[in-house]
């Protein structure tokens, strides 16, 4: 069965993480139906509007408190938008090889299509409907029944605009009630958080129960990396990772990368905040009021909006059926206490906290996207090797795994779940390891005291798999895998887990299980499927 993609439209304001954010997002473009590369203004970044003048701040308990400098008569921190299409252009060198290793990669000029600007007057400037605003009323508005899910990685502006139109366009005819419910059904927003004052004001004024996720992992994969514990995750975003894994010359849409105290320069941005050649930045600029210490030529700057779309690749998590299942973007909770000025509750999600051992053996709690970040910095140079390998068996890929049984089982206060894993590497001569663990966070409490059993029925490598057998074989049921194969000649792990559910477990109790396959290669790269018992 082929999965149905997922389509999304980025929002970006041009920050200098937003623009390591696209060259990142670009290496995984086969992954989704991209369907626009809008840009947008926010509270750090735009490109002024002669005459307009900065309103006073009410500073009510429902107002959005913006940055308090800027004029926006004139630029602030403005970066252009020329840099899309730069970025574009480098995605063009990198697509022959990036073709070799897996279907759907879009053609350069199809990008280049898809990039509009959208309203970058100013911190929430919503005054004319713009290229970028009409392209996401349309998709808002087309036929297409998957959700919509618009990513946020600066203000929300040019998204409220395209729903102001919307709503002044229909509000008041018979098809109003029925397109607005429709509209906040379809609309997913995933945002690095509220950059500008139109999620408040506007939106969740007139549209309330449109989902919004607060995927704020700021610690795991922005600036403040550094004060999260030691561990492999904090291992890959160093400079010796960086320099070796990612800035290898592998790649022109890593060679674009940014990291600190690399030497670049970046338009618009001041002297005091060229991150890449200021050598005090930290000191008199940026760092100075996050407690960060003085960073490594090379380590990792920051990817801040990236968790808005890592949350739509398939890495075998069951994130977008329902936030609070997790995934590799971390975990979410709705919000209870967030409401619009007429008590209507808002439909926000935050992020939850897990359990983290570090190196040492301590455990604490940490963003939940802190323990998959080894997973993406190590797929991520995986992609840059694609980028140089100009064939499929020149390069690492994803293991492939499945639960024989299906993911989801039923089970009574007393019964034994069982089920079986199966995995194979897609690249020859390479083994698969599985294992798997209670995701005790997202289970219920008595998951803690819960053991989960297992034993090996195969493992161990396929190493005379001719690399034109990487592709599922025929034969196979509707997943795609092709179980219909003989396992010992197929699957190169199968590993059999069990569970007890406790006597104490109560109807609609659910325990998370989550297997992982990693293949033996370099990158040791990962696949995941999660397994949900639901107590009957």
């Amino acid at each position: 069965m082929i999965k149905e993609k997922i389509r999304t439209i980025i929002t970006q304001d041009a920050e200098v993480d937003d623009q390591n954010s696209l060259r990142h997002f670009l290496l995984y473009a086969n992954e989704v139906e991209l369907q626009g590369i809008v840009q947008t203004s926010s509270k750090f970044h735009w490109a002024g509007i002669p005459g307009a003048v900065r309103p006073e701040r009410k500073l009510s308990k429902y107002e959005f408190e913006g940055e308090v400098t800027g004029d926006y008569g004139k630029p602030y921190r403005w970066t252009g938008t020329d840099w899309m299409l730069r970025e574009i252009d480098d995605y063009e060198k990198d697509y022959p090889n990036l073709i070799q290793h897996a279907e759907g990669y879009p053609a350069p000029d199809e990008l280049r299509k898809l990039v509009k600007i959208g309203n970058v007057g100013y911190e929430g400037e919503t005054e004319h409907p713009t290229e970028g605003s009409e392209l996401i009323r349309e998709r808002i508005l087309d036929d297409d029944p998957r959700t919509l899910y618009l990513q946020v990685w600066g203000g929300t502006n040019t998204i409220v605009r395209a729903l102001m139109d919307i709503e002044e366009a229909y509000c008041g005819t018979p098809e109003w009630p029925d397109l607005q419910k429709k509209i906040s059904k379809k609309v997913v927003i995933t945002a690095c958080g509220e950059q500008d004052p139109t999620y408040r004001s506007y939106m969740a004024e007139k549209w309330p129960d449109i989902q919004f996720v607060k995927t704020l992992q700021m610690r795991s994969y922005a600036y403040p990396w550094f004060i999260m514990p030691e561990g492999e995750s904090k291992d890959t975003l160093r400079s010796a990772f960086m320099k070796a894994e990612i800035l290898n010359g592998k790649s022109a849409l890593a060679d674009g990368y940014c990291t600190w105290l690399d030497g670049k320069v970046y338009e618009g941005e001041p002297p005091e905040g060229q991150f890449g050649s200021n050598p005090n930045i930290v000191k008199e600029w940026f760092g100075a009021h996050m407690g960060l210490p003085d960073p490594v030529p090379y380590d990792f700057l920051s990817e801040g909006d990236s968790p808005t779309f890592f949350l739509l690749f398939d890495w075998g998590f069951r994130t977008l059926e329902d936030f609070r299942f997790g995934g590799i973007s971390g975990r979410y909770h709705k919000v209870s206490d967030q409401f619009n000025r007429k008590g209507d509750p808002l439909n926000v999600w935050d992020v939850s906290m897990d359990h983290y051992t570090d190196r040492d053996g301590n455990v604490t709690e940490v963003e939940s996207m802190w323990p998959y970040v080894a997973d993406i910095q190590r797929d991520f140079a995986a992609r840059v090797d694609w980028c140089a390998a100009g064939s499929f068996e020149k390069a690492e890929h994803q293991p492939v795994l499945r639960i024989r049984e299906g993911l989801d089982f039923t089970a009574t206060p007393g019964e034994t779940v069982r089920f079986t894993g199966e995995a194979f590497s897609r690249d020859a001569g390479l083994g698969v390891k599985l294992t798997a663990r209670i995701y005790e966070e997202a289970s219920a409490p008595w998951a803690a005291e819960t053991k989960l059993e297992d034993s090996d029925v195969h493992e161990g490598t396929t190493a005379s798999r001719e690399p034109s057998d990487s592709a599922v074989p025929d034969g196979g049921t509707d997943d795609g895998i092709g179980c219909g194969q003989p396992l010992d000649t197929f699957f190169e792990a199968v590993r059999e887990f069990s569970v007890h559910i406790p006597e104490t477990a109560s109807p609609g109790d659910r325990l998370h299980i989550i297997v992982r396959a990693e293949s033996e290669g370099h990158h040791r790269l990962v696949h995941y499927q999660q397994v949900i018992v639901t107590v009957g």
